[in-house]
């Protein structure tokens, strides 16, 4: 098996999705690898929002920004005490195609994500992201349940 130098963890704050964080985080450390912590600002929710609310879509991107880089600083400081390394982005675009490009570009050697993000997609039992990663992801992906309620 090839050893992981990087891993990919999309985050959105959902219990999925910080669950998959701290599975990644114990990776990291039995590889020794660098996490890789990815926040998506989803345009097409953006721009949905934008059309139902009237709200402005500069001040809305702000705050959603705003809203990812507080997530990020939080999940980092919690992998810096841990001793992993770790780095964050945050990106807007489709989020399955932003995670791809993004995994290719920084050479991760694997995605970690949670089973179903914030907008708790229920018509299938992955999240519409999640499923379509696996699908076009020439990388392993670790698809991880939040557990019990």
């Amino acid at each position: 098996m090839a050893q992981i130098a990087r891993i990919l963890v999309p985050v959105d704050g959902s219990e999925a999705a910080l669950a998959a964080y701290r599975l990644a985080l114990s990776a990291a450390r039995a590889f020794g690898a660098e996490v890789i912590l990815l926040y998506v600002v989803d345009s097409s929710a953006l721009d949905e929002i934008v059309r139902l609310s009237g709200r402005e879509r500069p001040h809305l991107m702000h705050e959603m920004q705003e809203s990812g880089t507080k997530l990020l600083q939080s999940l980092s400081q919690e992998a810096q005490k841990q001793g992993v390394a770790v780095r964050v982005d945050i990106q807007t675009g489709m989020p399955d195609e932003v995670i791809l490009d993004e995994a290719i570009r920084q050479q991760a050697g694997l995605i970690v994500m949670g089973k179903i993000g914030r907008k708790r997609h229920r018509r299938s039992l992955l999240g519409s992201v999640t499923e379509r990663i696996l699908e076009a992801s020439d990388l392993p992906v670790l698809v991880v349940s939040p557990g019990p309620a």
